[in-house]
């Protein structure tokens, strides 16, 4: 693995981890949804970037928990606008 690879892994680990922290947080406002679902997009792209980098030990774990806060984002961004519609 070349340090390119490395690179990829630890700053896609990384800010896919930030970027669902962000997203979760940003859903949580009320104008946020759309902030919070790109940034939960980009999340996403990252985490699998870092898989698709072939991450190892602790970064692929960070990556994979960064996948799943960005969608866990993503549902709560689809369940506020599933209440929004289905309330108005």
């Amino acid at each position: 693995m070349n340090a390119s690879d490395r690179a990829a892994v630890w700053l896609g680990s990384i800010l896919s981890v930030v970027l669902g922290v962000w997203a979760l947080g940003s859903v949580a406002l009320p104008f946020g949804v759309i902030g919070g679902a790109v940034a939960a997009l980009f999340g996403l792209a990252f985490g699998a970037l870092a898989v698709l980098a072939h991450a190892w030990g602790g970064w692929r774990k960070t990556a994979l928990v960064g996948i799943a806060i960005s969608i866990l984002a993503l549902l709560v961004a689809a369940a506020e606008v599933v209440y929004v519609v289905l309330a108005e």
